[in-house]
């Protein structure tokens, strides 16, 4: 019983060993009676680590620019979607997913639903007719050209005639011809030599 008393505390001096020669890095070595030393634990002291939460501001009424301004001062971000509604002016944040106060943790995407401006409301005129040309009061005879059929007399342009209207040729002519611009050779064209 001696002998382990004796060989505990020479294990504690050699231990305790603070010459200056030993290593402080090397291992101390133990006594080679087969004795070997209780271990104690140690428990850690240190308090635990807390990570603090951020408040949530209001975001509802706000400009979306001004609302990502916001959260990105606070270290979160945002997340935008967009809903039509004449309700509010467009732009302006309608909702947020996380209400104002509430603490959350930081680089939490907090989401938005913004404004836009409803589409215009479906006309209730009907649409108007596509233009059309306004009716040509011209005689049916000849097609290449609009003569007016109340007209007393055309004749060819640099021919013989003594109008008062004249045309200038060659032009389609169809029958009856009631100006007789086909002339004798009733070939379907007048005018031809003007």
């Amino acid at each position: 019983m001696v002998l382990a008393a004796l060989l505990v505390l020479l294990g504690v001096v050699a231990l305790s060993d603070d010459s200056p020669n030993s290593d402080p890095g090397q291992a101390t070595p133990t006594p080679t009676s087969g004795f070997t030393l209780p271990t104690v634990a140690t428990t850690s002291t240190a308090p635990p680590t807390t990570i603090e939460k951020i408040t949530v501001p209001r975001l509802v009424g706000l400009r979306l620019a001004r609302a990502k301004n916001s959260l990105a001062d606070r270290g979160l971000t945002a997340k935008v979607a967009y809903r039509s509604t004449a309700r509010y002016p467009a732009g302006t944040v309608i909702s947020q997913s996380r209400k104002a106060g509430a603490g959350v943790l930081p680089d939490t995407t907090i989401s938005l639903v913004v404004a836009k401006a409803p589409p215009p409301p479906p006309s209730t005129a009907p649409p108007a007719p596509p233009p059309t040309a306004p009716p040509r009061d011209c005689h049916p005879s000849y097609p290449d050209v609009c003569l007016r059929p109340d007209a007393s007399d055309y004749d060819c342009e640099g021919g013989s005639g003594n109008g008062p209207y004249y045309v200038a040729g060659p032009l389609q002519v169809l029958p009856p011809d009631p100006f007789e611009l086909d002339g004798n050779d009733n070939d379907g064209w007048g005018c031809e030599s003007s």
